[in-house]
């Protein structure tokens, strides 16, 4: 057989032949039989995404992952907050009228902005400086739990001063945020790891700090000074004890802890506290416990105490600064509240309200029914548990009369004073006003504080001790500084 040669021309019209031939195939109409084009068209409706090169592929992170993790980080810490915060935390931010509020402070975002540095004010107490020193509370839950920052650093270039129960509230804060940004759950979202302060230059407190404030409650470090006695920042915990009776002793052991504390701090400056006003001393500390734990919600309480050694005019005293705190009902929530056990004292509070009605005393304000209601709970014989099951109601009133027997005559010392914050209302305890005896209608003696001339809780308090704030404490705190001087103690 010979085979026929192909010209040149040839060869090209078969190619031509053949692309026309597969063009026309592609341009077939969709009612053509030929089923190589329908399987064609079925595997592009089917197969409609794009696929990405084999190496994207492989690599970690894509489109929507990158707009998951944007979208976590707007709304994780939010949830992670609500989910995870410690009861303490998680109570006096989340309470309505706590200046600690979290909800409050994202919606002033402008005003609260850190870009991790806050100022601490040159005078940073909560009881004596309070709007500038709630501002940096504010500007410190913001920066830890709203702000996307990396590290928080607290400047103390202006401060000089800073109160203990200032102090403890600041402390109570980082170490319950400490635990939380630690939870292993946290890891992806990003809450700031560092935080600490920054030229802390006045040495009172540079004592503080490093004696019984944050770089020794954080564990970051503390200092011993030859003035200073340590008292670091106590956690008494009820949510673990349930057993009443372990409870008491418990207490009775923290009074003990805090009263040797006392004693052990007077012996570096040689001197001791009269049997009297040890007794006194472990009454005021004992019934300060005791009115904390029945008031607080979240079952915790705190206990932290200073003592500083002091020289001034060729004497030689020590000062002792005691704080306690718990947050939950104030006070007057508690006598409040519908399920306050003791009716028949918030019978006589209501009753003591309508006289105040009727008088025109109360002030939008100034002096209202909480303030009324937080000083009548400090009278003897009030208490909110029912006097059946337990036989108290003199508690406050031996506290503060324990108080003035330390404290004495304005003479002899004008610097002791204790403070009591609860929600908004603050009395204040300085030796001006003193305890009286009042009558029942029974014709019964009681011992009542007034801060009234006239000695009856009927008539209108002095404004100057017995006032209304307008910056909520989620709680009770209670604030003692004693100036223990040769008439509380004796020359070992």
């Amino acid at each position: 057989m010979v085979k026929r040669k192909r010209n040149k021309k040839s060869i090209l019209q078969h190619i031509r032949v053949r692309a026309h031939s597969r063009a026309k195939r592609r341009h077939t109409p969709k009612g053509s039989k030929n089923p190589r084009l329908k399987s064609q068209r079925r595997k592009k409706s089917i197969d409609k995404t794009i696929r990405a090169p084999r190496r994207f592929r492989r690599n970690k992170y894509n489109i929507n992952k990158i707009s998951l993790k944007k979208e976590y980080y707007i709304n994780g810490k939010r949830e992670a907050v609500k989910k995870y915060l410690p009861s303490n935390l998680k109570y006096i931010t989340n309470h309505p009228q706590s200046p600690f509020n979290l909800d409050n402070i994202r919606a002033l975002k402008d005003k609260y902005s850190t870009n991790g540095e806050i100022q601490i004010p040159e005078i940073f107490s909560f009881l004596n400086n309070t709007e500038q020193s709630v501002l940096v509370f504010k500007k410190m839950l913001y920066a830890l739990f709203v702000e996307n920052t990396y590290a928080v650093s607290f400047d103390y270039n202006c401060c000089k001063s800073i109160d203990l129960c200032t102090q403890v509230l600041f402390d109570i804060i980082l170490k319950e945020y400490k635990r939380f940004s630690g939870l292993k759950v946290l890891k992806k979202i990003h809450f700031p790891q560092r935080y600490g302060g920054n030229n802390i230059n006045d040495q009172s407190v540079v004592k503080m700090m490093w004696s019984v404030g944050s770089p020794a409650n954080l564990g970051i470090g503390q200092l011993n000074f030859p003035d200073v006695e340590k008292f670091k920042l106590r956690i008494h915990d009820n949510e673990k004890e349930k057993d009443e009776n372990k409870r008491m002793e418990q207490k009775e052991l923290d009074t003990t802890e805090i009263a040797d504390y006392v004693v052990n701090s007077l012996k570096k400056i040689g001197k001791k506290l009269t049997p009297d006003k040890l007794n006194d001393l472990c009454t005021v500390i004992g019934e300060i416990l005791i009115n904390a734990e029945e008031h607080s919600t979240t079952k915790h309480r705190f206990s932290c105490g200073y003592f500083k050694e002091e020289k001034f005019d060729n004497k030689h005293f020590g000062l002792f600064r005691l704080v306690i705190l718990n947050f939950g009902q104030t006070i007057y929530e508690k006598f409040k509240s519908e399920e306050c056990p003791n009716k028949n004292i918030v019978l006589k509070m209501r009753d003591l309200s309508d006289k105040y009605t009727k008088k025109s005393l109360f002030r939008k304000g100034k002096f209202e029914e909480e303030s009324l209601w937080t000083l009548y709970a400090l009278q003897e014989g009030v208490t909110s548990i029912p006097t059946d099951s337990y036989k108290r109601g003199n508690g406050s009133i031996r506290f503060i009369e324990s108080f003035f027997n330390i404290k004495g005559t304005q003479e002899e010392d004008n610097v002791s004073n204790m403070t009591i914050v609860s929600g908004n209302t603050k009395i204040i305890f300085d030796g001006t006003y003193s305890i009286t005896d009042g009558i029942s209608s029974d014709g019964t003696t009681h011992k009542m504080m007034t801060f009234n001339d006239s000695g009856s809780i009927e008539d209108m308090p002095d404004n100057r001790y017995v006032m209304y704030t307008n910056n909520y404490f989620p709680g009770t705190m209670i604030s003692v500084e004693l100036l223990l001087n040769d008439d509380d103690v004796k020359q070992l």
